[in-house]
């Protein structure tokens, strides 16, 4: 009975072989944007993760605030539970900072020496939302000259993650009913055109099961190979984009506090979940519409 049902997929696929491949492509780039999208999302995500770990705020002190006045104000703020680190940064280190960062500038490089350059400390909080609150004390020390906090940019980064979150949710939710819409209209057509078929077959004794079952089987044969050829493309993207220099080597799950993976096994549990996606989306929407159009 099985090998029945798949000779008559395969007949109604060989009929309709230009229609049923528009289709596949048709939801192909459809599953293909919705894995784009979620691996935006991610990919914020990370970015977003990253951003926030190395978010600080620096203390710049003034000339005459000497080393050891530093130091043990740097043991002070140590001892504070909403401080995850704290590193001090000597007139030389910072100039061997700034060497780094401007070696090709030698103009610039020649007017600058160590002793104009302040000594400063370079505060990380254990959780972001803090920072703010401890930029505001400390910029209250005597000898502080300047606190640096750049909240701005936390900030636009994450209304920007949050736009791709809501964007995101939005598309996934409109590729997926133009997928489930594809297969309803394909399976329609096919079962308007076929009409007297169906009722010559179901004359000579044809049961329901063996009418119905290859039009299901259609179905989630559009969604399966669909989805299975954009986890494929999602995967290949993956492996050309991961060869940019600055692209992160994991990604942070967001549902999950402390899960890392790398690039390339993200993409492949996402391709699973596509294939699983669109075989259950080509199942469920040639179920409705064979049930909802076939009559005898």
């Amino acid at each position: 009975m099985m090998s029945d049902h798949l000779k008559n997929l395969l007949r109604n696929l060989k009929k309709e072989r230009l229609l049923s491949f528009s289709n596949i492509i048709v939801m192909t780039i459809s599953f293909l944007f919705l894995g784009l999208f979620v691996s935006t999302v991610v990919l914020s995500q990370t970015v977003l993760k990253n951003l926030e770990q190395q978010a600080q705020v620096s203390i710049f002190f003034k000339d005459d605030f000497t080393e050891a006045s530093i130091l043990e104000l740097k043991g002070k703020i140590e001892q504070d539970e909403r401080v995850y680190s704290v590193s001090y940064i000597s007139k030389e280190d910072a100039y061997s900072i700034f060497t780094e960062i401007n070696k090709d500038e030698p103009i610039l490089l020649e007017s600058v020496t160590a002793s104009i350059l302040p000594a400063s400390l370079e505060i990380k909080a254990s959780k972001i939302s803090d920072l703010g609150v401890l930029a505001t004390s400390y910029d209250e020390i005597e000898g502080v000259e300047e606190v640096r906090y750049f909240e701005d940019v936390i900030s636009s980064f994450k209304n920007f993650s949050t736009a791709v979150y809501i964007v995101g949710f939005v598309l996934v939710i409109i590729f997926f009913v133009i997928s489930y819409s594809i297969v309803i209209s394909t399976l329609k057509m096919t079962i308007d055109s076929k009409g007297s078929e169906f009722e010559i077959m179901k004359l000579v004794g044809a049961t329901d099961s063996y009418v119905r079952t290859p039009l299901i089987y259609q179905g989630t044969f559009y969604g399966g190979v669909a989805s299975f050829s954009a986890g494929l493309l999602l995967l290949i993207i993956t492996l050309f984009v991961k060869q940019i220099k600055y692209m992160p080597k994991t990604l942070s799950i967001g549902f999950f506090s402390n899960l890392v993976v790398g690039p390339i096994i993200f993409a492949s549990v996402l391709w699973v979940i596509l294939v699983i996606s669109g075989v259950v989306l080509g199942y469920l929407g040639s179920s409705s519409t064979v049930k909802k159009y076939l009559k005898y």
